[in-house]
């Protein structure tokens, strides 16, 4: 796709008029359960969980780089932070490791009320998006847990019943839900305030999608199918630009 750092010249495409977001298949990776997924342009990489013990990072081709023990029996969701990764066994409980898998701190509850987090990601200002399918919720977390935005999927048009991943797009502000075979099996572009912006299906590339993640600065989006048990891999590029400037993505990615 080239690089997407020339952000005024996709505003302006974009603005010329109403248009619909558009993923390009890549490529499959089969046999490879994702549950949940997170881009990390520290080591230019993407970790994956498996609702298993441990935790996979793989480069952004789907070559296994490294994997260890997280020390929880299953984990749910993962996010990248400055020291590391946040961890989640949709359970309540959380977890910081580094990025060799030491833990930081000890096990925490994030908040009272996160228990069904089935998906996490932490924002450039430090906050939380997470989703939660038992609950249809999407939320948006301080950086101490507090809750600052509570959005019910089910109440979507379309509805959203079953959100299973999350992530955000650093150049147009979107964020990006997918919804399980229990739903649409699709990918939600949403504005920040949660209105939807398109729908996306997905049953082309796989069966009951779980996990989501996007490489900003390639428009790399990555999808995991839990039942499916694959990771597809496209190009991405949305339907409108949200907000006013680009947020922080991180450093530029060598290996890109």
């Amino acid at each position: 796709m080239g690089h997407r750092i020339a952000t005024l010249g996709l505003a302006a495409c974009l603005s010329a008029g109403p248009a619909a977001a558009e993923i390009f298949h890549r490529e499959t990776i089969p046999d490879f359960r994702a549950v949940s997924i997170a881009y990390d342009a520290e080591v230019c990489g993407i970790w994956v969980a498996n609702e298993g013990p441990e935790i996979v990072l793989m480069t952004t081709f789907g070559k296994e780089i490294r994997r260890f023990e997280t020390g929880m029996r299953s984990v749910r969701s993962l996010t990248v932070e400055r020291g590391g990764l946040l961890i989640a066994n949709g359970w309540g409980e959380f977890r910081r490791l580094d990025r060799e898998g030491g833990a930081i701190d000890r096990p925490f509850n994030l908040s009272a009320t996160l228990v069904d987090t089935e998906g996490l990601h932490r924002d450039a200002d430090g906050s939380f998006l997470i989703v939660e399918d038992d609950t249809s919720r999407l939320l948006r977390g301080a950086p101490e847990g507090a809750v600052q935005m509570e959005l019910a999927g089910d109440a979507f048009d379309p509805p959203m019943t079953e959100p299973q991943g999350v992530t955000r797009d650093p150049y147009s502000g979107n964020i990006l839900v997918v919804d399980d075979n229990e739903g649409l099996n699709s990918l939600f572009e949403l504005a920040p305030d949660g209105r939807v912006l398109s729908v996306l299906p997905l049953s082309d590339y796989g069966r009951d999608a779980e996990g989501v993640a996007l490489q900003p600065e390639t428009g790399t989006l990555f999808v995991g199918f839990d039942s499916g048990r694959a990771l597809a891999i496209f190009d991405w590029m949305p339907s409108e630009i949200t907000i006013d400037t680009p947020l922080e993505r991180g450093p530029d990615c060598a290996l890109s």
